[in-house]
């Protein structure tokens, strides 16, 4: 069903990862009119500049204008650049570098940060300046959406964090960009009490190259092979880096290097198994049951709400894949994505 999976190439391990070195101005690139964008720019300007990085800022008032700025520094074979944002600048802006050269160096400057933290990149600026500052890289792996079916429009795009389809989706549909920045991550539970009582759950037929399963409900059965299972749940979670939502562990050994896609499912129809099971998670006493390469899910409802990194669409049928190793970014001194 699926083309078979790439085969990771060498790479320095995570623990020595690489220097990125640039002999030329480094560019900063911030949308100035996003949530603390201009006084952001300034300070991480003058941080850098303090640590000895020949910094170019380049203040964008749109996301046309940072592709464009993104676009021109892959070109010219940059050895890096540095994105200013939160999870979905970021999940654009690795679009834009995958495959590339051009290593990414991460400014925190979202609500949850979870791409920040899944690198091990601190979330205030000082600190994240000083991982900048270092150059060192590794390279982490990206997630692959193809979302259309049932007359919807085909679309792909790259994710960086996690695909949400249901509850999640829901929540960041309504999430307002007011409410993120009034209330910050209090706004997902407070949105979340608003969506949970209307929610109709939801009912999918997967198909996986399963890689491990704690889950014994599967229809087929070994590590390595095709397997079918349906899901009739409130919420389905698909996970690339350690971490989802913030600072939520998708599962104790989930790394943003571990070449495979996470696989979370919230309790059964109820609300009740949903909110129980999502409680457990919370609290680390859970996590993904299943891994994979790749993945097809199926809407026997029809369109359904699917939410990229915040990025929310509706379709009925997706195809996703784990593109191992193929984004640079700036970490600190032995990064171990399994320990952040």
């Amino acid at each position: 069903m699926f083309a078979a999976a790439s085969q990771p190439p060498v790479y320095a391990s995570p623990g020595q990862p690489e220097r990125a070195l640039s002999s030329q101005p480094v560019a900063l690139i911030v949308n100035v009119n996003a949530r603390r964008g201009a006084q952001a720019l300034s300070e991480a300007t003058t941080l850098l500049r303090s640590r000895g990085v020949a910094v170019r800022p380049l203040a964008t008032a749109d996301q046309a204008q940072a592709d464009a700025a993104l676009r021109s520094e892959v070109q010219r074979g940059a050895a890096y650049v540095v994105v200013g944002g939160g999870d979905g600048t970021l999940s654009h802006a690795a679009g834009l570098l995958v495959g590339s050269r051009t290593a990414l160096g991460v400014l925190p400057l979202g609500t949850g940060n979870t791409f920040a933290r899944s690198v091990g990149v601190p979330l205030s600026l000082w600190d994240a300046a000083r991982i900048i500052a270092g150059g060192r890289q590794a390279r982490v792996d990206v997630g692959r959406v193809v979302m259309g079916g049932a007359g919807s429009p085909t679309t792909e795009q790259v994710f960086l964090n996690s695909v949400g389809l249901g509850y999640s989706a829901e929540i960041a549909r309504q999430l307002g960009g007011e409410t993120k920045r009034r209330l910050g991550l209090l706004a997902w539970p407070v949105v979340g009490s608003q969506v949970m009582f209307g929610h109709r759950p939801l009912d999918l037929d997967l198909s996986l190259d399963l890689e491990f399963s704690r889950d014994l409900n599967l229809s087929a059965g070994e590590p390595g092979q095709q397997a079918l299972r349906r899901v009739r749940s409130h919420q389905l979670l698909i996970a690339n880096g350690r971490y989802v939502a913030g600072p939520l562990k998708v599962a104790p050994d989930a790394a943003v290097d571990d070449h495979r896609l996470d696989i979370l499912s919230f309790g059964t129809t109820s609300l009740a198994s949903a909110s129980a099971a999502a409680l457990r998670w919370a609290l680390g006493r859970g996590g993904a049951a299943l891994a994979a390469r790749q993945l097809r899910i199926r809407s026997r409802r029809g369109p359904v709400w699917v939410s990229v990194d915040g990025e929310v669409s509706r379709c009925a049928e997706l195809e996703l894949s784990v593109q191992p190793s193929a984004l640079s970014v700036l970490v600190p001194d032995g990064f171990e994505g399994s320990e952040v």
